[in-house]
């Protein structure tokens, strides 16, 4: 077993992603490293161990094998290894070696410099209101959608001003209060308060 060898089949080696078989080939691929040598080289796993490995059945595994070497990811090696080991020749199974050369391209990038994956396009992926995840968690949440209840700004009055009255200054509403909370205390304890004339006259059954 080589690290080099399954380093390269997990993470390195030019599987299309688009490929219907693509996963069949990666775990073939793999099967096939864990008998490889540092280099990549002798590989020689008899097809009953691979399917073992991979779950796959026997025709499958010899159909991956050959999808391998036709997209030059693997090539037919030298038998001297093999030969020395197992002395029959009907139990010596094909030896291959890895081409460890042929790697993923790296000019196109996979990812935006925050962190969110690309489509084949090249855009950026909607996130759909989810807050967009970086490396090291999350970073921006998108603008809430005014077409959603409860996120449409507050009505404003002809040219542009608030629809609510400012605060009269005489009575005991702070900056911002509605006009539900514009009151005068009757007490220091603040247990009895009145509605602010001059803030809610309506609420007295009066006119400003």
């Amino acid at each position: 077993m080589s690290i080099e060898a399954i380093n390269w089949a997990l993470n390195h080696a030019p599987i299309p992603t688009d490929r219907k078989d693509a996963s069949t080939l990666a775990i073939t691929l793999i099967a096939l490293a864990n008998h490889a040598g540092p280099d990549g080289t002798d590989a020689f796993p008899s097809v009953d161990l691979m399917t073992t490995y991979t779950r796959l059945s026997r025709r499958t595994v010899q159909r991956s094998l050959r999808s391998l070497e036709d997209l030059g990811l693997i090539r037919k090696g030298n038998t001297r290894v093999r030969d020395a080991r197992i002395e029959r020749a009907d139990w010596r199974p094909q030896v291959y070696n890895l081409v460890l050369s042929a790697r993923l391209s790296t000019g196109q990038p996979t990812e935006r410099q925050d962190g969110t994956p690309l489509t084949r396009t090249g855009r950026r992926q909607r996130t759909n209101g989810v807050s967009g995840a970086t490396k090291r968690g999350v970073s921006t949440t998108p603008e809430p959608s005014f077409n959603r209840p409860g996120n449409r700004p507050a009505p404003s009055a002809p040219g542009g001003r608030s629809a609510v009255s400012p605060e009269c200054g005489q009575c005991d509403a702070r900056p911002g209060d509605p006009i539900s909370a514009r009151v005068i205390w009757a007490d220091e304890d603040r247990t009895r308060s009145t509605p602010c004339p001059r803030c809610a006259p309506q609420r007295l059954g009066g006119a400003r």
